[in-house]
């Protein structure tokens, strides 16, 4: 029964024809003697400290543990002649819910019956393991005071999640009453806006679930990144998993008509096609291209091409439109479940630069490869949990991958998958708190930023890792630093506010990390602090990454990679760097400029001319059922679905 405050009194609770509340208290407490013992007077500290500072008129929410004998009617009774009023009775754990005047909470400890006093404490739920393990759970609006303060959630910021289509009423992505989901539309072509297929809404869930059903159902939390972003759905999957080129092309261009009346600020794209095409003519990418110039941050997953059917290493395996300078790509860490990060490694199925797309001259037949360095960074896409729509394809043929809770809701529901597809939906949900802390930054200025603040891991390639691992936790406070107008600031002006650049380390569950502290620029780095002190013409809309200029105070260093060689990371900063690009160092690995089918050497792994096919036989578009890669392995990549499963844990790895 409720009270008139919606809280559960002992008086509603217990009442019953004319029982007077001391006798219900007794029956509460029946196992209590009728002997009367002395009170100890017992504070908890932090209640000592409220009393001292508060006001005594002030009410007080008590929790009270009667000494082993109290008289339960006796204790109520004396709490009332101090003016406290009963609210709950934990029959089990013999414990009383008070309210009391604050200036009584001392004399009312002295009486007999009163064991102990402590107040009724704030109670949060553990940040969920990707807020943890990525930083995200330290820049949230909170009061704990490891917190940097800067109190972004992503509201407001809308992110176009363009995939096979979000669960509108899936609680984890609602605010109250309200959806979150606050614009759909289909370019399948079969009418639907839900997600038959699943993917779509485990992505979005990554982006921004809230964590509601899972915190519902015992508190455990399965929170995104962002927990109060909006999502646009923008159904370009079928119920398969299959799509077409010009179905997501149509997604694009309606985002970047639409940015302004849903606020997109982010575009998602957990999804790939076969990267045949060099990015300056592939239509996938001179879409993000476009959508870029326009203001819009696209972030893509790089793809799980990472090894060949016998599970080797597999480089030059980025597709489309991943391999697009315009992009953020995305690459996937496996980490290993927990919140630590000096753990973490790169999944194996993570797709590997340099990027292969390439032109072939109609006259020599010369073939002129981009061989641009992706992914940008990495995150987590191992055994990531997040929101299941109810009875999807992916989760009805693979019961494995749904995941248990207490909350029997079928739009409460949750499934792990792997991929970069999942690594994707985490820095998208990293940039909705970005541009929430920092509206104004152009898209080269966020991924600037991610790229400076990244971890570099130990061991992993710049192939392999990008710029490094993701730390929300350093983009967030770092966007917060720079200007709120950076991105109009001229070219040459102070970037960063008047309160300078933040100290380049993060403390993420209990571990100190070193920012990156440089940027990926073509096949160079670029470092400096004037990266971000100063206005780069490297951050103009109409720049995209890699080319154009830099500016005065920043130091570039040529050949990240060369035809002998690549850095790697080591102590948390790249070595094997040898600017002259001139010979084969001891990182062992061994470049070739061109592939020749199957011939691309690589570490001493052959990458599969298979993948660079367009056809039935490729990645997500095909029309049948797929290419097979690898029975012995344990990997089927196809199968009607378009998904990658490991039979021995019957695990989907995503589309991407």
């Amino acid at each position: 029964m409720q009270g008139p405050a919606g809280t559960v009194t002992l008086r509603t609770l217990f009442r019953h024809a004319g029982v007077i509340l001391a006798a219900v208290i007794l029956i509460a407490f029946a196992t209590l003697s009728n002997v009367a013992a002395a009170g100890k007077g017992h504070l908890a500290p932090d209640l000592v400290e409220k009393i001292r500072k508060g006001s005594p008129g002030e009410t007080v929410r008590l929790i009270l543990a009667p000494t082993t004998d109290a008289d339960a009617a006796f204790v109520y009774d004396k709490a009332k002649a101090h003016g406290g009023n009963v609210r709950n009775a934990f029959r089990t754990l013999r414990l009383i819910v008070l309210d009391m005047p604050l200036g009584e909470v001392e004399a009312f400890s002295q009486e007999t019956g009163v064991d102990y006093l402590s107040p009724d404490r704030p109670v949060g739920a553990l940040a969920s393991h990707l807020q943890t393990t990525t930083g995200a759970s330290l820049i949230y609006p909170t009061s704990n005071l490891l917190s940097s303060g800067v109190g972004v959630d992503g509201a407001g910021i809308g992110v176009a999640v363009i995939d096979s289509g979000v669960d509108p009423d899936h609680f984890d992505l609602r605010n109250g009453g309200s959806r979150r989901v606050i614009a759909s539309y289909d370019f399948v072509g079969s009418g639907s806006l839900d997600d038959s297929y699943g993917h779509g809404t485990h992505v979005a869930g990554i982006v921004a679930g809230n964590g509601y059903s899972s915190l519902q159902s015992g508190g455990v939390d399965y929170s995104g990144i962002a927990p109060r972003a909006n999502i646009i759905n923008l159904r370009v999957l079928d119920s398969y998993g299959h799509g077409t080129m010009s179905g997501v092309l149509a997604a694009i261009d309606y985002t970047i008509a639409n940015r302004n009346m849903f606020n997109i600020r982010v575009v998602n794209l957990s999804l790939s096609a076969p990267p045949v095409d060099s990015y300056k003519n592939d239509p996938l990418c001179q879409a993000v291209e476009k959508a870029t110039k326009a203001g819009l941050v696209v972030v893509v997953a790089a793809g799980n091409f990472g090894v060949d059917a016998y599970g080797n290493k597999q480089y030059g395996s980025i597709a489309s439109p991943a391999n697009s300078p315009a992009a953020i790509t995305v690459g996937a860490t496996n980490t290993q479940q927990t919140n630590y990060r000096s753990d973490d490694t790169i999944a194996p199925y993570s797709s590997r630069g340099p990027t292969m797309s390439h032109t072939t001259d109609p006259v020599t037949g010369t073939v002129v490869y981009d061989r641009l360095a992706k992914p940008d960074l990495v995150a987590p896409g191992f055994r990531v949990v997040s929101l299941e729509r109810y009875q999807n394809y992916v989760v009805t043929n693979h019961p494995a991958l749904h995941v248990s809770t207490s909350w029997t809701n079928n739009r409460g529901l949750y499934m792990k998958m792997h991929g970069s597809s999942m690594s994707a939906g985490v820095v998208s949900g990293a940039v909705a708190l970005m541009l929430q802390a920092n509206p104004s930054l152009t898209p080269n200025q966020v991924k600037a930023v991610l790229m400076y603040t990244a971890q570099i891991m130990n061991g992993p390639d710049l192939f392999e890792q990008g710029a490094g691992q993701i730390n929300i936790d350093g983009a967030v406070r770092l966007a917060k630093r720079l200007r709120p107008d950076a991105g109009t600031v001229a070219v040459g002006q102070t970037l960063v506010g008047y309160s300078g650049l933040p100290l380049p380390q993060s403390t993420i569950a209990g571990e100190s990390l070193i920012w990156d502290q440089g940027l990926i620029w073509d096949s160079g780095w670029l470092s400096g602090q004037a990266l971000l002190t100063t206005q780069q013409q490297a951050y103009a809309q109409s720049i995209i990454w890699g080319g154009g200029l830099y500016g005065a105070g920043v130091t570039y260093g040529a050949g990240l990679f060369g035809s002998g060689y690549v850095v790697y990371g080591r102590n948390g900063q790249w070595s094997d760097i040898a600017w002259d690009a001139g010979t084969l160092l001891t990182s062992g690995l061994l470049y070739k400029n061109v592939t020749y089918g199957s011939g691309l050497i690589w570490d001493s792994k052959v990458i599969c001319g298979d993948f660079f096919v367009a056809g039935p036989s490729s990645l997500i578009w095909g029309n049948d059922s797929g290419l097979v890669w690898g029975n012995d392995s344990g990997l089927v990549w196809g199968l009607d679905s378009g998904l990658i499963w490991a039979f021995d844990q019957s695990l989907v790895w995503g589309l991407e």
